[in-house]
């Protein structure tokens, strides 16, 4: 799950549509964004709109004549199980919505599956990573982002067969996030012959100096936090402490600008595995990139998320002439790829990408810098 609090964007209210100067009686495909547009998560959700709304705007202005203009419509669900669950019902009440964008969390989107999936309509899952979600059997659900357990392998691959860890420990909560990133880097380092240890403390009640001395006692030369910095990051000054001199790895929810000012020193030298491209050595995408960022602002990563997932249905009604939602769903089970500003993407049976991807960055004197992707693309040049 992606939960960093980036840029705080702009976006619209519950049931509010995007119109992007199209004129009246112009065919059109209407797309709902269903996340929270108010409250604590509501920056965040207002993100995810505004990418929504900044591809909407920038596919209409380039369309042919021909082409149908996108409207978006968006829903705030408050970032709650009950709201999302009356929202999706909201945004696939209007027969002519073709798909859904949604939801920002973990619980508002398992809870709301069925919601979309008796209306037959396509989601597309743009920020939420948990195995869970793609993993009940719906056909119409398509997710965006990297699966909590295959970023898991691919953050082993990297520890032990690029850096060599004879010792990779693993560390996660029990919480809603982090557990299945620390399974599937057990999983895969078993694969490589490598027995990773796991440590797992309390997500409600943390101690981290309790932590920090259970994971020491297994003598570690790399500690892998499969968690986010907020609640996770204490952790590493209190390794620190002990004595802990090796290096640490991270899940993308350490992907968040609270490393680099909070534990700037603590994290320098860290790896962080993240959906998220580095748009510089993304050819495809520096266009679309340049036009948000002179238009609208700066693209956070949950806005490049719902940027895509707009790319991702627009691609699809085009190549396929989809005109409804059934139509469409048939298009994303069978074909692809589909190029969007975050990669190209065709789906397994699942709904999650059939070739999956991430990309690893370095914590260096405070700031990010791009490492490498784990799979060499036609996408992304390293």
């Amino acid at each position: 799950m992606i939960r960093s609090a980036f840029l705080a964007g702009l976006g619209g209210v519950a049931g509010s549509t995007q119109i992007a100067q199209v004129q009246l009686f112009t065919a059109s495909i209407r797309i709902a964004v269903v996340a929270p547009q108010s409250g604590d998560a509501g920056p965040l959700g207002k993100q995810l709109a505004r990418g929504a709304e900044g591809a909407a705007d920038e596919l209409n202005r380039f369309r042919a004549g021909y082409a149908p203009a996108v409207l978006i419509d968006v829903f705030d669900d408050h970032d709650t199980t009950a709201d999302a669950i009356v929202q999706g019902g909201f945004a696939t009440g209007d027969p002519n919505t073709i798909a859904v964008i949604g939801h920002l969390a973990v619980a508002p989107t398992y809870n709301a599956l069925s919601v979309y999936a008796k209306a037959n309509c396509p989601l597309v899952v743009p920020t939420v990573t948990d195995d869970a979600i793609t993993a009940q059997g719906y056909r119409n659900v398509f997710r965006l982002p990297t699966k909590d357990s295959t970023e898991g392998g691919f953050l082993a691959d990297y520890a032990i067969t690029r850096q060599g860890y004879k010792v990779p420990h693993v560390v996660a909560q029990d919480g809603d996030y982090g557990l299945a990133v620390a399974i599937g880097f057990r999983q895969r380092a078993a694969a490589l012959k490598v027995d990773a240890l796991g440590t797992k403390f309390s997500f409600e009640n943390p101690n981290y100096d309790d932590a920090a001395s259970a994971i020491l006692s297994h003598g570690p030369d790399c500690v892998v936090l499969c968690g986010n910095t907020q609640d996770m990051g204490p952790l590493m000054p209190a390794l620190i402490a002990k004595g802990y001199t090796g290096k640490f790895m991270a899940s993308q929810g350490f992907f968040d600008p609270l490393t680099t000012v909070t534990y700037a020193k603590e994290a320098d030298g860290m790896i962080v595995s993240t959906s998220m491209p580095y748009f510089p050595l993304a050819p495809s995408s520096q266009e679309a990139v340049r036009d948000y960022t002179a238009n609208i602002g700066p693209l956070s990563p949950v806005a490049a998320f719902g940027y895509a997932a707009v790319q991702l249905i627009e691609a699809a009604v085009q190549r396929s002439s989809a005109s409804n939602r059934l139509a469409l769903l048939r298009a994303f089970q069978t074909g692809g790829p589909y190029q969007t500003i975050v990669g190209n993407y065709t789906f397994n049976p699942e709904g999650d990408q059939l070739t999956p991807n991430c990309y690893f960055y370095s914590v260096q004197n405070g700031k990010f810098a791009y490492d490498r992707q784990a799979k060499a693309t036609g996408f992304m040049l390293k």
